[in-house]
């Protein structure tokens, strides 16, 4: 883990500090990207049921996209039940018109969205936890090879959040990936969001997560229980979804790669001054292989023995004294 360097840090908490005592911003706004942003759920008690981040990249010519939950897990836990109740959806819009040529949408949002009322899922990924542990998933809008080559991972991970505040702590992650072939179909740039969903709350979802660092603060929280495409009729603004052009490398906001440092990028005060020590870097490295999110906090991977390193010969030449010895046991027996 590399940090940062804020010249202008002290200064800037300052500021910040002056704002919060004359009210122009509230302790809910400074704790907001501490991953506790939607106040129906957070009343309610359920955190478990908080979206903490939404990431989407491609690896090795298959879809990756990682929803992280439940932001209050306590530090030292090794083990997690997923709630029962709990309906987590990944939604792509893969017909989506997409243009490129605002330079303010293109370095804020990834892109242009020209008629955003007619955002619409044409693929989902659903995930239930009927008994706490084994994911169940169902999807709509794949073809029977699509279907048949998803692969989903669900339990504790490290927090990716690059993020002071998270350094040390876990969260509940659901990664799924499949071949991008079967998801972009049509076109390389897909729309895509995540909802949660507990059954004792109103509303088809309570939490719903896009683009890094927008539905967490208190303006936008609305947000969270409006499908995307009423996002800028009801609220005038761009619809909170991530876009991911797939001919370009995922770099935030095109996409979300896992190491893309967005408290950096999206540079909202709020969050950049409430971010000791201000990591550039995850605390624990991210995987070469699925599910690619780094290992929990407190749980060390089990190393295999390096078989691999005998070489055929030798793995020949044990096999075979082996069988000698057996049969040698045999005879001194009869």
């Amino acid at each position: 883990m590399s940090l940062r360097r804020r010249p202008g840090n002290v200064c800037n908490l300052a500021v910040w500090s002056c704002l919060l005592m004359a009210g122009q911003l509230s302790w809910e706004s400074a704790k907001a990207a501490d991953h506790g942003d939607t106040p129906s759920l957070v009343g309610a008690n359920r955190r478990d049921a908080l979206i903490t981040d939404l990431h989407t990249f491609v690896r090795n010519g298959r879809l990756v996209l990682s929803v992280c939950t439940n932001p209050a897990i306590p530090v030292g836990a090794t083990s997690y039940l997923f709630p029962s109740d709990l309906t987590v959806k990944i939604l792509v819009d893969r017909n989506c018109p997409v243009t490129f040529d605002h330079a303010g949408d293109l370095a804020t949002y990834g892109g242009t969205i020209p008629s955003p009322e007619g955002i619409q899922e044409d693929v989902v990924f659903q995930v239930t936890f009927p008994d706490g542990v084994n994911p169940v998933l169902s999807t709509q809008g794949l073809s029977l090879a699509g279907q048949a080559s998803v692969r989903v991972f669900a339990g504790l991970r490290d927090d990716p959040f690059i993020r002071g505040p998270r350094l040390g702590r876990n969260v509940a992650a659901i990664v799924i990936d499949i071949p991008l072939i079967h998801v972009a179909t049509s076109q390389p740039t897909l729309v895509i969001w995540a909802t949660s969903h507990v059954p004792e709350l109103a509303g088809p979802f309570q939490e719903l997560a896009g683009r890094a660092l927008r539905s967490m603060f208190p303006e936008n929280d609305p947000m969270n229980g409006m499908h995307p495409n009423q996002h800028t009729g009801v609220m005038s603004v761009p619809p909170d979804v991530i876009i991911y052009n797939t001919s370009l490398p995922a770099l935030f906001p095109n996409g979300r790669e896992l190491d893309d440092d967005v408290v950096n990028l999206v540079g909202d005060p709020r969050v950049l001054n409430n971010d000791a020590p201000f990591p550039s870097g995850n605390d624990r490295p991210f995987l070469d292989v699925f599910p690619y999110l780094a290992y929990a906090q407190g749980l060390e991977p089990t190393p295999l023995p390096a078989l691999s390193s005998w070489g055929p010969a030798a793995l020949i030449a044990s096999m075979l004294f082996g069988l000698a010895l057996i049969t040698h046991r045999r005879r001194k027996a009869a």
